[in-house]
């Protein structure tokens, strides 16, 4: 039995990861707030703001931790795939938070120069993208390297918690793993839609719309479900 571990080994995992991520969130959008300040207490929008974008964080978990929930806590099951979980698992979760670290970091421009998040059609609309680096990076250069540094660290400090030598150095419990994998499932699922019933219409930035000022709106977003949400998009639009 000592080449068998529970289930709850994957999970520690998981619940790393949606703590980081939650509390990064929060934190990014609390000094977007704080900064945004008086728009933000014009529309009369400090609780819906972090209410609402409580929601789409948590829709931002579901879509990272979908693949990984469901895939690795699958492949987790047996010696032969054991590795092939490892990777996978561990991939998702260090660039879902480099993903959000480097969107996040990168926002604050894009709030100061169009009001708004960016999502891929206004990332792909940025002319000469390396000379507004080196232009923001010379004007900027003390927060800049701050955030750099600190995004780094967190990055670091995260991945020394996964523990890369012991995760997953045996299989995993067979009736537990298949469970997390389908019950993990419905439940990133259902974090994506923001809903207990999957026959309601799912979580969309329309949701964000907590006052009449736009860039307050996209405050109650998270840059990396923004990202994602656009380049999904054109898929939804086909299927219907």
């Amino acid at each position: 039995m000592k080449s068998i571990i529970p289930a709850r080994h994957l999970l520690g995992h998981f619940v790393l990861f949606i703590l980081t991520a939650l509390f990064l969130l929060t934190v990014m959008r609390t000094a977007y707030a704080l900064w945004q300040f008086p728009s933000v207490l014009e529309a009369n929008a400090v609780l819906p703001l972090f209410l609402q974008g409580l929601r789409f964080d948590i829709a931002l978990i579901g879509m990272v931790l979908f693949v990984p929930v469901v895939l690795g806590s699958l492949l987790s099951v047996t010696k032969y795939t054991r590795g092939l979980a490892k990777f996978v698992v561990l991939l998702f979760l260090t660039l879902g938070l480099l993903m959000i670290l480097v969107l996040e970091l990168m926002t604050p421009w894009f709030i100061h120069s169009a009001g708004v998040r960016p999502d891929l059609s206004l990332l792909a609309d940025v002319d000469k993208p390396l000379h507004i680096i080196t232009t923001v990076f010379k004007e900027h250069t003390v927060p800049l390297v701050i955030g750099l540094v600190v995004s780094f660290l967190i990055l670091i400090a995260f991945i020394l918690r996964l523990e890369l030598n012991r995760f997953l150095r045996f299989r995993v419990f067979a009736p537990t793993g298949i469970l997390m994998c389908l019950l993990g499932g419905l439940l990133c699922v259902m974090a994506i839609y923001s809903t207990f019933d999957l026959t309601q219409r799912a979580l969309s930035p329309a949701d964000s719309l907590i006052s009449r000022d736009t860039m307050v709106n996209d405050l109650a977003l998270n840059t990396p479900y923004k990202m994602l949400y656009s380049a999904a998009s054109p898929f939804f639009n086909r299927a219907e």
